[in-house]
This record gives C-alpha cells, structure tokens and sequence, in this order.
C-alpha cells in the first residue's frame, strides 16, 4: 500500500483512464469537458423530472402521465387523419417508449377521465386513444404556468442555439438507444461467460 501511495504522489495523484476516444470531445487528450457536460446532464435530467412531475400534479395525474397526454393532444388527429385518435403503437413510437408503458399509462389515465379509448376500425385488435372534454379543460388549465416554466427553462437561448439543441438531442436520443443495445449486448454475452464458468467447475 505504501508503495501505491509513494507512486500517486510521485505521479501527482492517480488520474482515470480518459472515458472516450473521440477527437471531437477532447480537449489536450484530457476529457474533463465531457465529465462536467455529462454531470449538468444528468442533473439536468433530474430537474427535467422534477418540472414534468410539477405539470402532472397540476392536472392530477403524474409525471409520465402528462407526458403521455400533451403527446395525445399533439398526436391524435395528425396520425390517425380522421381526428379519432391515436394507436397504442405509434404513441409509444412517438414518446420512445415501449407499448406496454403507453398501455398501463392510458389506463390510468382513461380512469382519471382524461382520455377515452375505443375499438380502432382499421385494425379490430387495436385501440385509439383521444382526449375527452376533462383532459382537454385539464391542459388548458395548465397552459399559462407551463409557458411560464417553460419561459425560464430556456431563458438566454436564442433561435439559432435553440435548433442547435435540438438538432443535439435528436441526435443523442439515437445514440443513447444505440448505447443501451450495446450495455444489453454486453450484459447477455457476461451472463453467458458466467454461467460457462460455473458449469465448468461443475
């Protein structure tokens, strides 16, 4: 152990091995840059959450739950066409998020009364979701302090900052996809390593 801490002090302290390789996002070979981004991003993230839970309890419902309804309101006449709805699947393609969510989601919020579901005409298996009149009040009463949060949440960003974000986060939204496919890769081919191991010692 002595040694360890004689070559830290030797060394200037331990320094982690840099935890990307792209050229684009280091600076001097050092990634410090990207360490502090991905911390605001995350903490970020966490306000985000927080902000969205504050919009779902202005209309009693949760966090996901609001989502789930302003993407109904945005959604339900531009996919179906006829202004009937919107599908189970192209709302979970929409928000990103896997149907079985959108389901339990629109269930909970079918009881709260907010939106209704009904049998898709194209597709007997399917259902439509729509607002009803009580989401519609529901978003409407919310409209003013949402703007309002929304107003301070992007405060200083200007036009062409504002499409350069946006651009960003499409972007990131593909690659955070790609990087969970890999994490699962990763964590099936351990599993097997795993249990190859256990069974050759059995």
């Amino acid at each position: 152990m002595r040694g360890s801490a004689e070559r830290s002090e030797r060394n200037g302290g331990y320094r982690p091995p840099v935890s990307v390789s792209r050229p684009a996002i280091l600076e001097n070979g050092r990634d410090d840059r990207l360490r502090a981004l991905l911390h605001a991003l995350f903490v970020t993230a966490a306000r985000f959450e927080d902000v969205r839970g504050a919009f779902g309890r202005r209309i009693g419902a949760s966090g996901p739950q609001y989502t789930i309804l302003a993407a109904i309101a945005e959604r339900q006449g531009a996919v179906a066409g006829n202004g009937v709805g919107i599908g189970i699947r192209a709302l979970a393609d929409h928000l990103h998020v896997a149907p079985s969510h959108i389901t339990t989601e629109v269930n909970k919020l079918a009881a709260l009364g907010l939106v209704e579901k009904r049998a898709n005409p194209t597709d007997g298996r399917g259902v439509l979701v729509r607002m009803t009149r009580a989401g519609e009040a529901a978003l409407d009463r919310l409209g003013a302090f949402r703007r309002a949060i929304n107003d301070i949440l992007f405060e200083g960003i200007g036009r062409a900052e504002f499409q350069t974000l946006a651009r960003m986060f499409e972007r990131l939204l593909v690659n955070t996809e790609r990087a969970l496919d890999r994490i699962h890769l990763d964590a099936r081919e351990r599993n097997r390593g795993e249990r190859h191991g256990r069974n050759g010692h059995d």
